[in-house]
């Protein structure tokens, strides 16, 4: 039996009909959540400080190998610790092109055969 209907819909919006959104599928709730998780900078929960993939940070970043490489190791470590039980990661891929950062994350939610995918960009300065 799934979950769906249960979540509140992130980001958080009001239906036409002036009650919370609710995400239509259990796929949709954990694509929220993964991208809930990665908008999010460790720290920025003060009960929860560790939460977050740091995704937002890139903005601030000068474009390198090291920071791909750290880029992968941040997100891979926030996906497995925080949403393991709710997917599986298929595929993650940071290209640096100049002062573009593509992040592509590549995941299946639990119990579904369909794969989603998230790309977070980041455009020159």
């Amino acid at each position: 039996m799934g979950t769906a209907g249960r979540h509140l819909a992130f980001p958080f919006r009001i239906a036409p009909d002036g009650r919370t959104t609710t995400p239509a599928t259990d796929g949709d709730h954990v694509r929220d959540e993964v991208l809930q998780l990665l908008l999010t900078d460790p720290g920025e929960r003060p009960f929860a400080t560790e939460f977050g993939g740091g995704v937002r940070r890139l903005v601030f970043e000068p474009a390198s190998d090291a920071l791909r490489g750290v880029t992968k190791a941040r997100i891979t470590q926030a996906l497995t610790r925080w949403l393991g039980h709710r997917l599986t990661v298929e595929a993650l891929e940071v290209e640096l092109e100049g002062e573009r950062i593509d992040v592509v994350v590549t995941f299946r939610p639990a119990g579904t055969p369909d794969s989603r995918v998230l790309r977070f960009q980041r455009q020159g300065r």
